[in-house]
C-alpha cells in the first residue's frame, strides 16, 4: 500500500501541482476536481475488480463531501489518511464478495424491492413469483390430477359451474381437448380414450364386464355443457378432462405487484489509536518508519475484519433464525473406520452436502443456486483436496487478512476464506448479480474518516467508519456444519 500511495502523491503532484503529502495540501485536492479525479484513479490502478473498481469511486467521492463538510477551515493533516484508510480496508472486505454491496449517497436511504404474485385462474391463492409447482398461465382444468365425474345419461351437463363460483358461459367456454378417459358400469372401471370430433360430436362402443354399449352425445364448446345417452344403459357414469378458455381474458390468470421497503441507517464503528510524538520522531530517525502509515494499514484491515465478522454472524444467525432445517447440513471431517481411500478421497464427498444446500437455496428463493462459499481457513483445507479446487490470485496480495478467493466444481462457487468465519461452518449464500435479487445487503456510507482531530502533545488518530446493513431474503442463505 506505502507504494500505492506514494505513487499517487507523486501523479498529483506532477499533474496540478499540489503534493498532497505536504501538511495543508490534502485541503487544495479535496476542492480541486482534477486533482481529486487524479488522486482517486491513482489509487484504484491496483484494485483488479471493475466493481470494486465503481464502487470505491462513489465510496471516495463520499469521504470527499465527509471531509469538506467536517473541515471548513482548513482539514486538520492526519485527515489526509482518510482516503488511503478506505484503499487499505474496502479491497480487503471479504463480506463484500458475499453479499450485495450498495454504497449510500446519504446517512439515511430506502431501498425498493419488487415482489410479484400469480393468481391462478378462479383463485384467490397467490403464489411468490416466479411459480415452479403450480400453473398459473393455462386456464384451469377440469378433470386433473383425477378426472371429474359425470352420470350416463345427461342433458346439458353444465361443466362450468363445477369450477367454482363466477364461473360460467358469459366468462368461460371449454377448449377443444375434451377427452373422456374411463367408464363404469356401477361397478367395474374400463379405461377409454373418446375424443369428440372438431363440432363436438361423439359416438364410441364400450366393453365392461357386464356388456357392451354405445354411448353419444355432444360437447357445446361455446356453453359448457356435455349431453351424453347411452344405449342399453349400461354405462352409469363416466370420467372426463377438459381445460377452460382464457379468451374472454376475465378469468385469466392475474399478477399481482408488492413493493417492499427496506430502510438502510448508517451506523457507526470507531477505533483509535494514540501514540507520542517523541516515538513518531525516533521511529522515522532509527527504523525509517512512519507511524501514520503503519496506523494506517493497521486501522483499516481492522475496520475490514470487525465488518466481516459482524456480516457473517448476522448471515448465519439468520440461517438458524429464520430458515427451515433444510438449510442446515453437516459434513463430517475424518473419515469412517471402515473407509480406507484416505481424508483425500473422502473429502470429496463434501460435494454432496453442498450441492443440496444450494439446490434448497434454489428451491427457496425461484431465483438461482448458491453460488459463494465463506469458509475458514481450518475448513477450506477440506475443499482443497478436491480435484476441483482452483485458487485464484496471489499470496502477497489476498493473505493480509487470511483472505482468499477460490472456485470448486468447475466455478459452480465461489470460495472465500477468512479467520473470522467461525470454524466448523461452511457458510453458502446466493450472491445475486442484479441488486433486486439480493439476499444480503452491505451499504457503506462514508466508509473511514479521521475524527475526532489529533489535539494536544499526545496525537489521536481515531477511525470513523458509518455504513448500514440489512437482510433481505433469508432463504438465500444455507449453512454446512463440519464436524
Amino acid at each position: 500500500m506505502k507504494h500505492v500511495l506514494i505513487e499517487s502523491y507523486k501523479s498529483v503532484k506532477k499533474r496540478h501541482g499540489i503534493d498532497p503529502s505536504k501538511p495543508g495540501a490534502i485541503r487544495q485536492v479535496v476542492v480541486n476536481d482534477a486533482a481529486w479525479n487524479t488522486y482517486v484513479e491513482t489509487l484504484t490502478e491496483s484494485i483488479s475488480s471493475p466493481v470494486d473498481k465503481a464502487n470505491f469511486k462513489i465510496l471516495a467521492e463520499n469521504t470527499r463531501i465527509a471531509l469538506a463538510e467536517n473541515s471548513f477551515q482548513q482539514i486538520n493533516p492526519y485527515e489526509a489518511f482518510s482516503l488511503p484508510i478506505l484503499r487499505v480496508f474496502y479491497p480487503k472486505l471479504v463480506a463484500k464478495e458475499a453479499v450485495t454491496l450498495s454504497p449510500m449517497d446519504k446517512p439515511e436511504t430506502v431501498k425498493a424491492f419488487f415482489r410479484a404474485f400469480f393468481s391462478p385462474s378462479n383463485s384467490i391463492a397467490k403464489y411468490t413469483a416466479p411459480v415452479i409447482n403450480q400453473d398459473v398461465s393455462g386456464g384451469p382444468q377440469v378433470g386433473t390430477p383425477i378426472a371429474a365425474l359425470m352420470p350416463v345419461p345427461v342433458s346439458s351437463y353444465d361443466v362450468l359451474a363445477t369450477v367454482g363460483t363466477g364461473v360460467n358461459s358469459a366468462t368461460a367456454h371449454l377448449e377443444r381437448d375434451f377427452r373422456i378417459l374411463t367408464v363404469s358400469d356401477g361397478t367395474n372401471w374400463v379405461d377409454v380414450d373418446i375424443v369428440p370430433a372438431v363440432e363436438g360430436h361423439f359416438s364410441s362402443t364400450v366393453s365392461t364386464p357386464l356388456g357392451d354399449d354405445v354411448i353419444s352425445g355432444y360437447v357445446d364448446y361455446l356453453n359448457g355443457t356435455v349431453s351424453v345417452s347411452s344405449t342399453t344403459g349400461i354405462v352409469q357414469t363416466m370420467r372426463y378432462h377438459v381445460t377452460l378458455s382464457l379468451e374472454e381474458n376475465q378469468i385469466n390468470p392475474r399478477v399481482s405487484i408488492e413493493v417492499d421497503k427496506i430502510r438502510l441507517y448508517a451506523k457507526d464503528r470507531v477505533i483509535s489509536a494514540n501514540y507520542s510524538i517523541h516515538m513518531e520522531q525516533d521511529m522515522r530517525a532509527l527504523f525509517d518508519v512512519s507511524i501514520q502509515a503503519e496506523l494506517v494499514n493497521m486501522l483499516g484491515q481492522q475496520i475490514a475484519l470487525d465488518i466481516d465478522r459482524e456480516i457473517i454472524s448476522n448471515l448465519i444467525f439468520a440461517n438458524q433464525r429464520l430458515n427451515s432445517a433444510a438449510h442446515t447440513s453437516e459434513f463430517t471431517r475424518t473419515p469412517p473406520v471402515e473407509y480406507t481411500w484416505g481424508p483425500k478421497y473422502w473429502h470429496e464427498n463434501v460435494l454432496v452436502p453442498l450441492n443440496e444446500l444450494s439446490s434448497v437455496v434454489y428451491n427457496d428463493t425461484h431465483m438461482d443456486a448458491a453460488n459463494t462459499i465463506l469458509t475458514n481457513p481450518l475448513d477450506t483445507a477440506i475443499l482443497e483436496d478436491i480435484n476441483t479446487f482452483n485458487y485464484v490470485g496471489t499470496s502477497s496480495l489476498d493473505g493480509d487478512l487470511g483472505y482468499r478467493t477460490a472456485t470448486v466444481a468447475g466455478g459452480k462457487w465461489k470460495i472465500l476464506t477468512s479467520a473470522v468465519v467461525p470454524q466448523g461452518s461452511m457458510v453458502v449464500i446466493y450472491k445475486p448479480v442484479d441488486e433486486l435479487k439480493s439476499v444480503f445487503f452491505y451499504s457503506p456510507y462514508v466508509p473511514a474518516v479521521i475524527s475526532p482531530y489529533p489535539l494536544g502533545a499526545t496525537p489521536s488518530l481515531t477511525i470513523l467508519s458509518r455504513y448500514a446493513t440489512a437482510l433481505v431474503r433469508p432463504a438465500g442463505i444455507a449453512v454446512l456444519n463440519i464436524v
